[in-house]
């Protein structure tokens, strides 16, 4: 069986703190294939962007391991810049205000010592591959709109020609109608270049029509990992579902989504137990004792003692309780 594009294993991200440490990634362990698209998704502060920064080298494993195309992530961030790429939430924060967009695309080239006649051909190359006129890369990021900016960040991650792009939130920032836009981009690319995305969002609905597999993150960890249509028909997590239920729908329409109960717990102390346990409607006592170990189902993995049975709807119970 071929190597995956990007191997994770066992990773660990710690910020130590006063009063204690934040395990911002706790455990981690997934794999994306060439070509394919794994969505990471969760509340904010549940781990994914610094995930992210882990796989770019921007922030150091406490354990663990993470290899991008057979090679493991260290500190040569130059050569990682050949193998990752990464599109972030804001375009306009992302992008230097006082170069011009063109010298923001040139930047990858010119770090790893391309030519000057090479960067500029590359450079005219990756922004028509996103849909930009070549000259406008002249301007500032002020004088584009902000789906043209996000454009232009796709057209810098691309400049490379890597083999994983990571998106953060990359429609987070953008009105409904240039999101469809750039996601339909984003397919595009990935279905004339075959790249492999990591695309983190909370934005489920982007989610769905992105992704190929989903892994959904809580405190630190993976909850729930599987192929897109079966976590969204049928969670097996109860964070899951409850995910699912705060999307935006036709059938919730001017209805307040379910309210999970209970509060996130503080990071800095270590839980026994299972993490979501504080919050979760099906907690027992084991739950409080023994943390959950992965329970394999096909293709999805998920890490609850009394996962859901049924589908993500109101009637939705407890294997236990069956």
């Amino acid at each position: 069986m071929a190597e995956p594009l990007l191997r994770v294993e066992n990773a660990r991200v710690v910020y130590d703190v006063p009063g204690g440490a934040i395990r911002a990634v706790d455990g981690v362990s997934f794999t994306l294939e060439a070509g394919r698209t794994l969505a990471l998704v969760g509340e904010s502060g549940c781990g994914k962007t610094t995930m992210a920064k882990a796989i770019l080298g921007l922030e150091p494993l406490a354990d663990g391991e993470i290899r991008v195309a057979g090679k493991r992530v260290s500190g040569d961030l130059k050569g990682l810049a050949k193998r990752v790429g990464i599109v972030w939430q804001d375009p306009y924060a992302s992008l230097d205000s006082r170069w011009r967009v063109g010298r923001s695309v040139a930047e990858p080239l010119l770090v790893n010592s391309y030519s000057r006649a090479d960067t500029e051909a590359r450079v005219r190359e990756v922004m028509e591959q996103v849909g930009l006129d070549p000259s406008l890369g002249s301007r500032f990021p002020h004088q584009l709109s902000g789906g043209q900016r996000q454009r232009v960040a796709v057209a810098r991650a691309l400049a490379l020609n890597p083999p994983l792009v990571l998106c953060d939130e990359p429609t987070a920032a953008l009105d409904l109608s240039i999101r469809a836009q750039i996601l339909n981009l984003l397919k595009d690319l990935q279905e004339s270049l075959g790249l492999a995305y990591l695309y983190i969002s909370h934005d489920l609905t982007t989610v769905r029509f992105i992704a190929d597999r989903i892994a959904v993150m809580y405190l630190g960890k993976i909850v729930e990992m599987g192929d897109k249509e079966e976590v969204f028909s049928r969670p097996r997590h109860p964070y899951t579902r409850a995910l699912l239920r705060s999307t935006p729908s036709l059938e919730n329409l001017g209805r307040v989504p379910d309210i999970l109960p209970g509060e996130i717990p503080d990071p800095r102390v270590r839980i026994t137990g299972c993490n979501f346990r504080t919050r979760c409607q099906f907690a027992q006592a084991k739950c409080a004792e023994v943390e959950p170990g992965p329970t394999h189902e096909g293709g999805r993995v998920f890490f609850c003692h009394f996962p859901l049975e049924e589908g993500s709807g109101t009637e939705a119970r407890t294997a236990s309780e069956a």
